[in-house]
């Protein structure tokens, strides 16, 4: 029988391992910022420049408005009083391929099929932008047909994702607007807006960087979920604090009815006459 390989790490006498490497000697010389012990998990050493994408990508996923369902989750969750209960647990309940952290998976297994499309098509490294925009418009139909929409495309209630504004804004000059996954970003981009008329939100940006970094795309959906811990978890320390019992039920005087007045179903208007009725009839048969 073929046995586990536990690949992660382990406790020794004088030094740990974790990935591969000892943790109280090359990663003590190595490690500036905790978040590069995550990225370590996944199989990316951050280089210098990397650092500043990953930092950029943790502003751009910073959003946390009680409004989105799933913090307005961890908040209920949290109003019991556990705070780690709120912030992973809500996590955990909105784990998707359509919505959420889940879709960075799906968007970047996309890039990286479309980018073996487009080099199968294109053999000229010369070849013109319409032609490269003709040929990625094609390959984005035949991922329609056979693979589905691509995530990372739409959205709701405003022109532009601001994340995704602000991204571009961060990175503006750095070496990594110039990695062929972005770059093929961009160019995707372009195409989807002028044949479909949808504009690109910070999932599908975000899954290209990830790519140019070197992370496996099936795991890109749980290097987003960790990257937006601290949405998470703001939410749940908060509520846990102050919302105690809250948001488990609200008062009554806290609640407003707004809509139409009310009103008697046929059938409840049908008993009562008949209810209404009845004692006339008693009546009468004395």
């Amino acid at each position: 029988m073929t046995r586990p390989i536990q690949r992660a790490g382990h406790i020794g006498d004088r030094d740990n391992r974790f990935c591969g490497h000892g943790v109280f000697t090359d990663l003590r010389a190595a490690i500036r910022d905790p978040f590069e012990l995550v990225a370590l998990a996944f199989g990316v050493r951050l280089a210098e420049g990397d650092r500043e994408v990953v930092r950029c990508m943790a502003l751009a996923l910073c959003s946390p408005d009680a409004r989105v369902w799933p913090l307005k989750l961890a908040r209920t969750l949290a109003a019991y009083g556990n705070p780690i209960a709120g912030s992973f647990g809500a996590q955990l309940a909105s784990d998707s391929d359509r919505m959420g952290p889940g879709t960075a998976a799906g968007a970047a297994a996309s890039l990286v099929w479309l980018a073996e499309e487009l080099a199968a098509a294109v053999v000229d490294a010369s070849t013109d932008d319409a032609t490269l925009d003709a040929a990625l418009a094609a390959a984005v139909e035949r991922h329609r047909a056979c693979r589905g929409r691509i995530m990372g495309f739409g959205v709701p209630f405003r022109a532009e994702d601001e994340r995704l504004l602000a991204l571009r804004e961060m990175l503006a000059g750095h070496p990594a607007t110039r990695r062929p996954t972005w770059r093929l970003f961009e160019r995707l981009a372009r195409v989807m807006r002028a044949h479909g008329g949808l504009a690109p939100n910070i999932v599908i940006a975000l899954a290209a960087l990830l790519v140019d970094l070197g992370l496996a795309p099936h795991r890109a959906g749980m290097f987003f979920a960790m990257i937006m811990a601290p949405n998470f978890c703001a939410h749940a320390l908060d509520a846990a604090d102050h919302d105690r019992g809250l948001l488990i039920e609200l008062p009554s005087e806290a609640l407003a009815y707004q809509g139409p007045a009310p009103r008697r179903s046929p059938a409840a208007a049908a008993r009562a006459a008949v209810g209404s009725a009845a004692p006339a009839r008693r009546s009468l048969a004395w």
